[in-house]
């Protein structure tokens, strides 16, 4: 679930700073370029998929091997939050970007897991 997270991001970043079309749909609720170039794109000046390859990275690198079950529950809970606030966003342009959703699936599905396997992982 992090490496297609961080891909997807990855792909959003590279579309943020080159101006490349991003391949989406652009007419109808379906429409990835009103809900990446609007508003709520950045978190005080910060591209969120920049934040999202942050997120995913973090939850390769250190979560599995150093933090313990609260950090993993913790980190995943704070993803959701976003999440949250991110499917709100859209909510209000009345716009759904696709590659966002799935990015939302990638982190929900990561705090189920921490959930499922919480007691497999040792601090």
């Amino acid at each position: 679930m992090s490496i297609i997270g961080i891909a997807i991001s990855a792909y959003l970043t590279f579309i943020r700073y080159t101006s490349t079309p991003v391949a989406c749909p652009d007419t109808g609720i379906i429409n990835c370029g009103t809900v990446l170039s609007s508003q709520y794109s950045t978190i005080f000046g910060v591209p969120n998929a920049v934040l999202g390859i942050v997120f995913f990275a973090i939850e390769i690198i250190f979560i599995y091997k150093y933090f313990g079950r609260e950090q993993m529950l913790l980190l995943n809970g704070v993803g959701l939050a976003f999440v949250l606030y991110f499917i709100s966003t859209e909510y209000v342009l009345k716009a759904i970007c696709v590659y966002c959703t799935a990015v939302h699936l990638c982190v929900i599905g990561l705090l189920a897991i921490s959930l499922k396997y919480q007691d497999k992982v040792t601090s």
